[in-house]
Protein backbone atom coordinates (compact mmCIF):
# COMPACT_ATOMS: atom_id res chain seq x y z
CA UNK A 1 0.00 0.00 0.00
CA UNK A 2 1.19 3.62 -0.79
CA UNK A 3 -0.32 6.80 -0.21
CA UNK A 4 0.81 10.56 0.22
CA UNK A 5 0.98 12.73 2.85
CA UNK A 6 0.06 16.01 1.83
CA UNK A 7 -2.84 16.37 4.44
CA UNK A 8 -0.68 16.09 7.02
CA UNK A 9 2.19 18.13 5.90
CA UNK A 10 -0.17 20.83 4.97
CA UNK A 11 -1.35 20.78 8.40
CA UNK A 12 1.85 20.24 9.89
CA UNK A 13 2.93 23.72 8.48
CA UNK A 14 -0.51 25.30 8.58
CA UNK A 15 -1.40 25.64 4.95
CA UNK A 16 -4.89 25.53 3.36
CA UNK A 17 -5.41 24.20 0.39
CA UNK A 18 -6.26 27.51 -1.27
CA UNK A 19 -3.16 28.61 -0.49
CA UNK A 20 -1.18 25.55 -2.23
CA UNK A 21 -2.97 26.18 -4.98
CA UNK A 22 -2.58 29.99 -5.26
CA UNK A 23 1.13 29.54 -4.53
CA UNK A 24 2.23 26.34 -6.60
CA UNK A 25 -0.29 26.99 -9.66
CA UNK A 26 -1.74 23.50 -8.97
CA UNK A 27 -5.62 23.48 -9.18
CA UNK A 28 -7.98 23.71 -6.03
CA UNK A 29 -9.78 20.28 -6.99
CA UNK A 30 -6.13 18.72 -7.56
CA UNK A 31 -4.51 19.52 -4.31
CA UNK A 32 -8.00 18.16 -2.75
CA UNK A 33 -8.35 15.38 -4.46
CA UNK A 34 -4.24 14.29 -3.55
CA UNK A 35 -4.87 15.39 -0.20
CA UNK A 36 -7.85 12.80 0.50
CA UNK A 37 -5.87 10.32 -1.64
CA UNK A 38 -8.16 10.02 -4.06
CA UNK A 39 -6.00 10.33 -7.02
CA UNK A 40 -4.93 7.51 -8.62
CA UNK A 41 -2.86 8.95 -11.15
CA UNK A 42 -0.09 11.96 -9.97
CA UNK A 43 1.71 13.94 -13.03
CA UNK A 44 6.05 13.97 -11.93
CA UNK A 45 5.88 17.77 -12.26
CA UNK A 46 2.77 17.88 -10.08
CA UNK A 47 4.87 15.94 -7.54
CA UNK A 48 8.23 17.52 -7.74
CA UNK A 49 6.06 21.07 -7.38
CA UNK A 50 4.97 19.86 -3.88
CA UNK A 51 8.00 18.68 -2.85
CA UNK A 52 9.86 21.76 -3.40
CA UNK A 53 7.09 23.68 -2.31
CA UNK A 54 6.66 21.64 1.24
CA UNK A 55 10.30 21.44 1.47
CA UNK A 56 10.64 17.38 1.30
CA UNK A 57 11.38 14.20 -0.52
CA UNK A 58 9.88 12.21 -2.57
CA UNK A 59 10.43 9.44 0.31
CA UNK A 60 8.79 12.28 2.62
CA UNK A 61 5.85 13.02 0.44
CA UNK A 62 4.80 9.13 0.32
CA UNK A 63 4.82 6.03 2.86
CA UNK A 64 4.77 2.66 2.34
CA UNK A 65 3.82 -0.37 3.52
CA UNK A 66 4.80 -3.82 1.89
CA UNK A 67 1.35 -5.34 1.47
CA UNK A 68 -1.80 -4.91 -0.09
CA UNK A 69 -5.50 -5.27 1.40
CA UNK A 70 -7.93 -5.66 -1.35
CA UNK A 71 -12.35 -6.34 -0.62
CA UNK A 72 -14.64 -8.67 -2.66
CA UNK A 73 -18.00 -7.99 -1.66
CA UNK A 74 -20.71 -10.27 -2.36
CA UNK A 75 -24.69 -9.51 -1.90
CA UNK A 76 -26.42 -12.75 -0.47
CA UNK A 77 -29.76 -10.59 0.05
CA UNK A 78 -30.94 -7.03 0.22
CA UNK A 79 -34.61 -6.84 1.54
CA UNK A 80 -36.41 -3.58 -0.15
CA UNK A 81 -39.19 -2.05 -1.04
CA UNK A 82 -41.17 0.43 -3.07
CA UNK A 83 -44.26 1.75 -0.85
CA UNK A 84 -46.46 4.37 -2.41
CA UNK A 85 -47.53 5.99 0.90
CA UNK A 86 -50.62 8.90 1.26
CA UNK A 87 -49.44 12.37 1.98
CA UNK A 88 -53.12 14.01 2.02
CA UNK A 89 -56.19 13.17 0.42
CA UNK A 90 -54.35 13.95 -3.07
CA UNK A 91 -51.66 13.78 -3.21
CA UNK A 92 -48.82 10.34 -2.76
CA UNK A 93 -45.22 9.91 -2.78
CA UNK A 94 -43.19 6.91 -3.66
CA UNK A 95 -40.54 5.65 -0.59
CA UNK A 96 -37.94 2.86 -1.06
CA UNK A 97 -37.75 0.98 2.32
CA UNK A 98 -34.57 -1.35 2.88
CA UNK A 99 -35.22 -2.90 5.97
CA UNK A 100 -32.52 -6.20 5.67
CA UNK A 101 -28.86 -6.56 4.32
CA UNK A 102 -27.29 -9.42 4.41
CA UNK A 103 -23.39 -9.25 2.99
CA UNK A 104 -20.58 -11.29 2.99
CA UNK A 105 -17.32 -9.84 2.18
CA UNK A 106 -13.90 -11.45 1.50
CA UNK A 107 -10.74 -9.66 2.61
CA UNK A 108 -7.47 -10.30 0.77
CA UNK A 109 -3.85 -9.36 2.77
CA UNK A 110 -1.58 -9.78 0.20
CA UNK A 111 2.23 -10.17 1.53
CA UNK A 112 5.81 -10.91 -0.18
CA UNK A 113 3.17 -12.95 -2.81
CA UNK A 114 1.59 -14.66 -0.38
CA UNK A 115 -2.60 -14.27 0.49
CA UNK A 116 -4.07 -14.55 3.40
CA UNK A 117 -8.00 -14.10 3.37
CA UNK A 118 -10.73 -13.29 5.90
CA UNK A 119 -14.36 -13.66 5.87
CA UNK A 120 -16.85 -11.13 7.33
CA UNK A 121 -20.59 -10.17 7.54
CA UNK A 122 -22.09 -7.12 6.75
CA UNK A 123 -25.63 -6.33 7.92
CA UNK A 124 -28.31 -3.57 8.71
CA UNK A 125 -28.22 -1.23 11.61
CA UNK A 126 -31.32 -0.32 11.11
CA UNK A 127 -34.15 0.27 8.64
CA UNK A 128 -33.95 3.60 6.14
CA UNK A 129 -36.65 5.02 4.16
CA UNK A 130 -35.37 7.71 0.89
CA UNK A 131 -38.09 9.53 -0.72
CA UNK A 132 -38.44 9.19 -4.45
CA UNK A 133 -39.54 12.31 -5.30
CA UNK A 134 -35.91 13.46 -3.80
CA UNK A 135 -33.07 11.58 -5.34
CA UNK A 136 -31.03 14.13 -3.00
CA UNK A 137 -32.45 12.09 -0.41
CA UNK A 138 -30.72 8.79 -0.63
CA UNK A 139 -27.42 11.36 0.48
CA UNK A 140 -28.81 10.81 4.23
CA UNK A 141 -27.12 7.25 3.48
CA UNK A 142 -27.72 3.84 5.73
CA UNK A 143 -25.86 2.35 8.35
CA UNK A 144 -24.15 -0.72 8.64
CA UNK A 145 -22.19 -3.05 10.74
CA UNK A 146 -19.61 -5.41 9.75
CA UNK A 147 -17.97 -8.08 11.98
CA UNK A 148 -15.50 -10.96 11.35
CA UNK A 149 -17.08 -14.68 10.59
CA UNK A 150 -14.11 -15.86 13.03
CA UNK A 151 -12.73 -14.76 16.33
CA UNK A 152 -9.50 -16.28 15.86
CA UNK A 153 -9.07 -14.56 12.49
CA UNK A 154 -10.26 -11.27 13.70
CA UNK A 155 -7.65 -11.30 16.34
CA UNK A 156 -4.44 -12.54 14.12
CA UNK A 157 -5.40 -9.96 11.54
CA UNK A 158 -5.92 -7.19 14.25
CA UNK A 159 -2.77 -8.05 15.91
CA UNK A 160 -0.44 -9.44 12.90
CA UNK A 161 -1.23 -7.16 10.27
CA UNK A 162 -4.19 -3.89 11.35
CA UNK A 163 -1.94 -2.77 14.79
CA UNK A 164 1.44 -3.28 12.74
CA UNK A 165 0.92 -0.36 9.67
CA UNK A 166 0.89 2.94 9.90
CA UNK A 167 -1.94 4.22 11.69
CA UNK A 168 -2.93 6.35 8.54
CA UNK A 169 -3.38 3.75 6.47
CA UNK A 170 -6.40 2.68 8.60
CA UNK A 171 -8.57 5.66 7.02
CA UNK A 172 -7.83 4.50 3.77
CA UNK A 173 -8.21 1.14 4.68
CA UNK A 174 -11.52 1.90 6.11
CA UNK A 175 -12.45 4.36 2.94
CA UNK A 176 -11.54 1.56 0.47
CA UNK A 177 -14.20 -0.99 2.57
CA UNK A 178 -17.01 1.46 2.37
CA UNK A 179 -16.17 2.06 -1.62
CA UNK A 180 -16.82 -1.76 -2.22
CA UNK A 181 -19.84 -1.88 -0.67
CA UNK A 182 -21.49 1.12 -2.01
CA UNK A 183 -20.47 0.49 -5.35
CA UNK A 184 -21.78 -3.51 -5.25
CA UNK A 185 -24.47 -2.86 -3.04
CA UNK A 186 -26.37 0.01 -5.42
CA UNK A 187 -25.52 -2.36 -8.82
CA UNK A 188 -27.48 -5.39 -6.70
CA UNK A 189 -30.88 -3.11 -6.02
CA UNK A 190 -30.32 -1.61 -9.01
CA UNK A 191 -30.25 -4.67 -11.18
CA UNK A 192 -32.79 -6.82 -9.34
CA UNK A 193 -35.93 -4.84 -10.88
CA UNK A 194 -37.98 -5.43 -8.27
CA UNK A 195 -39.79 -2.38 -8.89
CA UNK A 196 -43.10 -1.13 -10.93
CA UNK A 197 -42.72 2.86 -11.35
CA UNK A 198 -43.68 5.58 -13.42
CA UNK A 199 -41.27 7.00 -15.62
CA UNK A 200 -40.60 10.00 -13.12
CA UNK A 201 -40.01 8.13 -9.52
CA UNK A 202 -37.82 5.11 -11.83
CA UNK A 203 -35.59 8.47 -13.37
CA UNK A 204 -35.59 9.93 -9.48
CA UNK A 205 -34.79 5.98 -7.93
CA UNK A 206 -32.05 5.48 -10.54
CA UNK A 207 -30.17 9.39 -10.13
CA UNK A 208 -30.43 8.47 -6.42
CA UNK A 209 -28.92 5.21 -6.28
CA UNK A 210 -26.22 5.95 -9.04
CA UNK A 211 -25.21 9.75 -7.40
CA UNK A 212 -26.43 9.71 -4.03
CA UNK A 213 -26.55 6.68 -2.42
CA UNK A 214 -24.25 6.34 0.62
CA UNK A 215 -22.74 4.31 3.40
CA UNK A 216 -23.12 7.22 6.17
CA UNK A 217 -21.33 4.54 8.73
CA UNK A 218 -19.73 1.30 9.08
CA UNK A 219 -19.90 0.23 12.87
CA UNK A 220 -17.31 -1.82 13.33
CA UNK A 221 -14.47 -3.17 16.41
CA UNK A 222 -11.60 -3.21 13.93
CA UNK A 223 -12.22 -0.30 10.96
CA UNK A 224 -12.04 2.75 11.81
CA UNK A 225 -12.66 6.17 9.58
CA UNK A 226 -10.37 8.41 12.02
Amino acid sequence: MIRNNLAALMGERGLKITRVAKDTGISRNTITSIAQNDSEMMRLDTINTLCKYLGVTPCEFYEYEPLDINFAVYVNHINFEIVDEIKDAFISEDHLYINDVNVDVIMDVVKNSQTESFDLHCSLIEDRKFSLSDPGDFNYGIDLKIEFDNAAERKSFVYEVYNKINTSFHQDIYNNLINELTKVMKEWIIDSKKYSLNANATQNFIKGMNHFFVIRNLQSDVFKKF
